[in-house]
């Protein structure tokens, strides 16, 4: 039986958290029955010949015992997983007529790991896979039926799944059916509509409602006591709705550390322990894992005790919370994972507590104090936008008050909206704490009498050039939580008051 003797079929593989795609070409000739695959494929995809050739057996095809040469382009790109298990065996039933002749195969994108049994098994990061590659060269994508959720999420292009090797003859005749678009579902933090709190709590509450709504760093100090972590917790039910391509980034993370049973996300919150090393923190190790900043994309970092981290661990946030993103360089590789976070970071004043809170006497030195805070001074300080040092606890000011918490929570919401509006279509960026160089002054014009108070305060509290934009942008998102186009002066001057100008034992700005 004459057949054809080379095909190309299309798969993709993933390095790191990047995909690229990868050329399965397939070459079958009369010789020693051998089955050889080229191109620097990993150990799991050298073992795959074997499985290849049972699962082709087990579905009641012929295995041809033939010389096939398989050849993964490009060839100098190390290929890792079992995503390409399905197109070497598609390619190698195509060239031995075993499915009805069909160009259309050859354009399809093929993603799946095979049982012995000839089962297509789900795999980890279809996601990441299918919304990196486009405009390759294929016109569909062809996935396990367990993954069929999240690859449909994308429009893209046109998804199948398929469940068994035998649904090959169905797909070539055009039987199988693309999926339907598949919907992020989303589960937001349930909160109280309302709630009572301590009037000295007020001023932080605001704090952390702007850095909710614009995802601006934030740092609170205070007391024992004082409420702090209650905050952070309440900033995760603060955030903002989460939007489509933040779905996509959340799920995408997901999908590389387990496999999707559904397509429910919600924004995290990762609290690591302040004894956790710097490569839980930010990534690393030999195998180039991701830390706790990727795993904290599009929600919140929380560091309680920050005080009691150590300062490497505290240093090595700097990149990721001023760019958003970590690159991870080892000696196999370098990798760059996403790090979109809010950081709240929560601590004492001093080691015991109390240094500049109305509740007992600090009998801390100078020196013990400044020793407390040294980890997170100089460059890591500067990077946090809004600062709160709480004076009191709950019990010294006794008086209580009802806070609406569904309006602040609607405020943060129209807030992003209006940033998500006036930013995404210039930027692609959905937050005003996430503009970077000269995007803060192009999006964030200011009138001359606001320009004039801006330049006053930057000139008096000495600004570094980080905090200048920082000033800018606070004010930018405080406006947005009025509802207002345009900046006010009111809107500066709140947002000055929140900046961290300079936080030390001498010279901090208290509110």
């Amino acid at each position: 039986m004459e057949t054809c003797k080379l095909t190309k079929f299309l798969g993709a593989s993933l390095e790191g958290i990047l995909p690229f795609p990868v050329s399965v070409e397939i070459n079958i000739k009369r010789g020693i029955p051998r089955f050889l695959i080229t191109g620097l494929p990993s150990p799991s995809i050298k073992e795959s010949s074997d499985r290849i050739r049972i699962a082709i057996e087990n579905s009641g095809f012929e295995y041809s015992l033939q010389n096939i040469l398989v050849h993964l382009a490009p060839a100098g790109r190390k290929k890792e997983g079992t995503y390409l298990d399905l197109p070497i065996a598609a390619g190698i039933l195509y060239l031995t007529e075993q499915l009805p002749s069909s160009q259309k195969l050859e354009r399809f994108l093929f993603l799946g790991e095979l049982g012995l049994d000839g089962s297509v098994k789900p795999l980890k990061g279809i996601l990441p896979i299918l919304s990196e590659l486009q405009n390759v060269g294929f016109t569909a994508a062809v996935v396990p039926f367990e993954n069929r959720k999240e690859a449909s999420i994308l429009e893209k292009f046109p998804i199948y799944s398929i469940s068994h090797l035998k649904d090959l003859v169905s797909l070539a005749k055009g039987e199988i059916k693309p999926e339907p678009k598949g919907e992020i579902k989303i589960r937001s933090e349930i909160l109280p509509w309302k709630s009572e709190s301590y009037k000295s709590q007020l001023p932080a509450i605001r704090a952390v409602q702007i850095a909710s709504a614009g995802f601006h760093h934030c740092l609170l100090s205070g007391p024992p006591g004082a409420g702090k972590t209650m905050l952070a917790k309440l900033a995760h039910g603060f955030l903002p709705r989460i939007q489509e391509k933040e779905g996509i980034e959340l799920l995408g993370i997901r999908s590389l550390q387990e496999n999707l049973s559904n397509t429910e996300v919600e924004r995290p919150f990762r609290s690591p322990h302040h004894t956790t090393s710097d490569i839980s923190l930010v990534g690393g190790s030999s195998s180039l894992r991701m830390g706790e900043v990727s795993l904290a994309g599009n929600g919140i970092l929380f560091l309680d005790e920050l005080s009691e981290f150590h300062s490497r661990n505290l240093q090595a946030l700097r990149e990721p919370m001023e760019e958003g993103k970590i690159t991870i360089s080892r000696i196999r590789g370098s990798i760059t994972y996403p790090a979109s976070f809010l950081f709240i970071g929560a601590t004492n004043p001093c080691p015991c507590g109390y240094y500049q809170t109305l509740i007992r006497e600090c009998n801390c030195s100078v020196a013990s104090i400044r020793n407390y805070q040294s980890p997170f001074n100089g460059p890591f300080l500067d990077r946090i936008e809004i600062f709160y040092h709480i004076g009191f606890s709950g019990s010294t000011d006794g008086e209580k008050v009802s806070i609406n918490l569904k309006s602040i929570r609607d405020s943060i919401q129209s807030a992003a909206d209006m940033q998500r509006r006036r930013l995404f279509r210039e930027t692609g960026k959905l937050y005003n704490g996430r503009l970077r160089g000269e995007e803060v002054e192009r999006m964030i014009p200011l009138s001359r009498e606001c320009e004039q108070y801006f330049w006053g305060a930057v000139n008096k509290q000495k600004f570094s050039i980080r905090k200048v934009a920082h000033f800018r942008k606070v004010a930018r998102t405080i406006a947005d939580l009025e509802g207002s186009e345009d900046v006010l002066l009111r809107n500066l001057e709140e947002a000055l008051v929140f900046l961290n100008s300079g936080w030390s034992p001498e010279n901090r700005a208290v509110t």
